[in-house]
């Protein structure tokens, strides 16, 4: 996606309204003709927009694609009061659930905790009225980022509850990995486990023809569950393993979000085996790629990473320290 792409649907606008910007008259003319009847290339059109937004959110950061999908919300909910036909109403609902959950998870890195359990509500009525379930299953998945311990544990298995017998893969990789991750942060080592059953999950995936949201899991996001994991379990041999996998499949990745998250837990891992110096430079670039996508998941990921250089007496560390905090009174604390 270029970043022409990117700023049209971040302003919420359509390919299609893009193409005739130029030719303000036709616009108007066509708006001032009354409203345009809803067929298959106008859902497959809202569908592919809601899609783009939950790939944008992988690589922008969240203040630059709020505005435009609160703006695509509000078209989807226009639409649905309108009364279109009941073979339309399902599949806007299920967009409308889709890009909800999405903007529930943005307004909560954007510090606006009121909005975000707004736009959770209506992805659970959405998820209800439009017949897709697993909708609920994509808000709890990212509530589990929002909180630590115990918690964020239950809410991957209440995740867990909305998944098909069978099919969605993607989502239940998903899952499975972030089961994993939070059952290796209570040190219990049946998360291992839970690793090799999201892998087999994954080889059946097709997270680009799955969900809006399933388009994020690549190789290298699975290698980096596996990172996170075995560094919360302080197995040092398979961090080792799973660190270089990790570093190989962000080597020419643009998505900051997930680069900062894979080099906080690297630099985890390093400073646990007591290499303090790549420790901090794993850290230094954690940081940077936070502050690039002013990533408040990114800097939660941090948090051990700090506990563990405030016991270190090089001058490099203390720099790092402060660097963070600064960053975190920039960007505001978690309302988690």
């Amino acid at each position: 996606m270029d970043r022409r792409t990117m700023l049209i649907l971040a302003a919420g606008m359509t390919a299609e309204a893009a193409a005739t910007i130029a030719d303000p008259w036709e616009r108007l003319s066509r708006a001032l003709s009354g409203p345009q009847t809803l067929d298959e290339d106008t859902i497959e059109r809202l569908e592919a927009r809601t899609i783009g937004f939950h790939r944008l959110e992988y690589v922008l950061p969240a203040r630059a694609i709020y505005q435009g999908l609160t703006t695509h919300i509000n078209e989807l909910s226009n639409l649905l009061q309108s009364g279109p036909p009941d073979r339309f109403r399902r599949r806007l609902a299920a967009t409308a659930g889709e890009a909800a959950t999405l903007a529930s998870w943005i307004a909560w890195d954007l510090k606006q905790p009121g909005q975000s359990a707004s736009f959770e509500r209506v992805s659970a009525l959405a998820a209800k009225e439009s017949g897709h379930p697993i909708i609920q299953a994509c808000t709890y998945a990212y509530k589990s980022y929002a909180v630590e311990g115990h918690a964020a544990y239950e809410a991957v298995r209440q995740a867990q509850q909305f998944l098909p017998t069978q099919g969605d893969d993607a989502t239940r990789a998903w899952l499975l990995s972030r089961e994993a991750e939070e059952l290796a942060a209570l040190g219990d080592r049946r998360a291992i486990d839970l690793l090799h059953q999201a892998e087999e999950a994954y080889g059946r995936a097709r997270p680009h023809r799955e969900r809006a949201w399933t388009r994020f899991l690549d190789p290298g996001r699975m290698a980096a569950f596996q990172l996170s994991t075995y560094v919360r379990l302080g197995d040092e041999h398979r961090v080792i393993e799973a660190g270089q996998a990790a570093l190989s499949a962000i080597s020419q990745d643009a998505d900051h979000k997930k680069v900062a998250v894979i080099y906080a837990d690297i630099a985890q891992a390093q400073l646990q085996i007591g290499d303090v110096a790549e420790g901090t430079a794993y850290a230094r670039r954690a940081l940077e790629s936070a502050q690039r996508s002013e990533s408040t998941w990114g800097l939660q990921h941090l948090t051990k990473v700090e506990k563990a250089l405030a016991t270190q007496p090089e001058q490099a560390a203390k720099e790092l320290l402060g660097d963070i905090a600064s960053t975190r009174r920039t960007l505001g604390s978690s309302p988690a």
